[in-house]
């Protein structure tokens, strides 16, 4: 009698091994195939138990079918997904695959630390609370969206972490972002986050009209809010504490 199969959808955080979590790790290991991009692969080849089977960039779709079609011959599946699979990740995809075909698979999501997990801590503590999370990326949503969606995150002066800035097609994305914020936070500090975690690490605060040449897929670009303190690299958003409890401040 074939065995159950059942599909794990695995973040893999940022790209270094320090940052991947016990559960990942254990179910990578006891994996019978493991699938994703070649670059996350990269990260887990070494651990990975079962079979790899690399997929390219756009064939996201195609990717999460055949883990699907493995794990429901019996397979033990782990689909793996850079950061979080839930944070511009592969989970979407299959909760909505499954859910719109009436698939009976069993699958579960593996959290993983994401971009701005990992990203913060090195400037400080730029998030500390409230925040938004907004992709530049209009592969999959309409520019006039993201726009909407980065001045309402403005208006509400919440701390903005941006993924996906620029590509080599996507430039003007990162331009016009950088001119929205301008009307709403003049040219302020902003916390430029690149190979997070990886080979190449950039960490740098800089104002906002120098991140054009330096931000790309591989960045997180994080916007202040006014009650965030810049001093140097450090970025520190205060949860109110101070105000609260009348703790001194230098």
């Amino acid at each position: 009698m074939q065995s159950q199969g059942k599909l794990y959808v695995v973040g893999i955080g940022p790209g270094c091994r320090e940052l991947l979590t016990l559960k990942a790790k254990k179910v990578l290991e006891t994996a019978d195939y493991v699938i994703g991009h070649s670059r996350y692969l990269d990260f887990v080849r070494d651990i990975a138990g079962g079979e790899l089977i690399e997929s390219g960039m756009g064939r996201e779709v195609e990717r999460v079918k055949m883990a699907i079609d493995l794990a429901q011959n019996g397979n033990k599946v782990c689909l793996v997904s850079g950061g979080d699979p839930s944070i511009y990740g592969l989970a979407p995809l299959v909760a909505e695959i499954t859910y719109r075909s009436g698939i009976d698979v069993d699958w579960e999501i593996v959290p993983g630390v994401s971009a701005l997990n990992a990203a913060s801590p090195l400037f400080g503590s730029a998030v500390a609370g409230d925040h938004a999370v907004i992709s530049l990326s209009d592969l999959l949503t309409p520019w006039e969206i993201i726009e909407k969606r980065l001045r309402k995150a403005l208006e509400g002066d919440f701390v903005i972490a941006i993924y996906n800035p620029s590509s080599r097609k996507r430039k003007p994305n990162l331009e016009r972002a950088v001119e929205i914020i301008r009307e709403y936070r003049g040219n302020c500090y902003v916390g430029v986050a690149r190979n997070v975690c990886r080979e190449g690490e950039v960490i740098r605060v800089v104002r906002l009209d120098e991140i054009s040449e330096m931000a790309d897929m591989h960045s997180l670009i994080i916007v202040p809010s006014s009650e965030t303190i810049v001093d140097g690299d450090v970025m520190i958003t205060p949860r109110g504490y101070s105000k609260k409890y009348g703790l001194e401040v230098r």
